[in-house]
């Protein structure tokens, strides 16, 4: 099976693979030795804006400034969260096995998967190459997607807790008392959040230290305007029941804007899968056509440019695609 990879490839071809290959491996151990990742962060554009623009005008109440130190802490709490280790991630996600067990699950999928790759016939070197990835990138990667999950979840039923928290503050029941009637009345994982809050502020911690313990448990930014409406509540005062209404409104019109605009984007993104998936589908094609046609591109020295130079461009346009719908809110 090697022998025939290598036949279509060619030499350089085999050398591209080979690189890419080992490229694979030293990347997985960086990835678990200094937790190497290149990523795009950055904070909340609503945050940014609203510090902009709090900027540019004078200075007002001390409301205003209680604001923009909330909002401020906030934004350094999400740029540490880009750096939280595995076992932060697990405990986000709500799982109760350790770092070193999910490692240790992994690392035994990935050396199943090499010795099924011997014996299928890949050489030693080629199918270790996968190890490193399967066993120090990818549990990171599947506990995000439990956070994901999670926090859509999160998303899903908040608004509602607000309105649950509202009607209790209305009908004179204390701040506290409203929260644990969320806790026992709304669906994982609300109830969990709030009853893990109000259980840290009945053994005497303080809300905002609560508040901001609910927040490294849940960094969105609907939570972020939660702390928020409470926190600068406490300070000066005010109607809580209107503040909580009216944050659950927006945090209701958010919703509706970010299915709006996954509903406009959706046929760019189709577009986008399409146009950079066709070429590779209609070289499978040809290749299965007429062989010797498009073996021109692996078996010389121009074919292997044109090849790379492809590749390179399509990375860039996929890139660009992809930036373009990307959108925050």
């Amino acid at each position: 099976m090697f022998e025939a990879i290598s036949a279509a490839l060619g030499e350089l071809g085999t050398i591209w693979a080979t690189g890419f290959l080992v490229f694979a491996a030293v990347y997985g151990f960086m990835y678990a030795i200094f937790g190497l990742k290149i990523t795009v962060s950055g904070a909340s554009r609503l945050n940014i804006e609203t510090v902009k623009s709090a900027k540019k005008r004078k200075k007002g109440t001390d409301r205003r400034k209680e604001i923009q130190d909330q909002i401020r802490k906030q934004e350094d709490q999400l740029r540490k969260d880009s750096k939280a280790s595995l076992e932060v991630l697990i405990e986000r996600a709500g799982m109760t096995t350790s770092p070193f067990k999910l490692i240790a699950i992994f690392a035994a999928i990935g050396a199943g998967l090499v010795g099924l790759l011997v014996m299928k016939g890949i050489p030693l070197m080629f199918a270790c190459a996968i190890w490193p990835i399967i066993t120090f990138v990818l549990p990171k990667k599947f506990v995000n997607f439990k956070i994901g999950r999670l926090q859509k979840r999160f998303i899903a039923h908040f608004p509602d807790a607000l309105d649950v928290l509202v009607r209790g503050v209305r009908t004179g029941l204390p701040i506290n008392e409203g929260m644990r009637l969320v806790a026992r009345e709304m669906p994982e994982p609300v109830s969990t959040e709030f009853r893990l809050l109000t259980d840290a502020t009945s053994v005497g911690v303080t809300l905002e230290d609560a508040l901001g313990r609910m927040f490294n448990r849940m960094p969105l930014p609907e939570v972020n305007f939660f702390n928020i409406v409470l926190a600068i509540q406490k300070q000066t005062g005010g109607n809580l029941s209107e503040a909580l209404g009216n944050l659950s409104n927006t945090l209701r019109e958010r919703k509706k804007l970010k299915q709006k605009i996954k509903a406009l984007s959706s046929e760019a993104k189709a577009s986008a899968m399409i146009i950079g998936s066709l070429p590779f589908l209609l070289a499978t094609v040809l290749f299965a056509i007429a062989p010797d046609y498009l073996g021109l591109l692996f078996s010389t020295t121009m074919g292997h440019m044109m090849v790379a130079g492809g590749l390179f461009w399509m990375s860039c346009g996929v890139f660009m695609m992809y930036t373009m719908i990307d959108i925050e809110i």
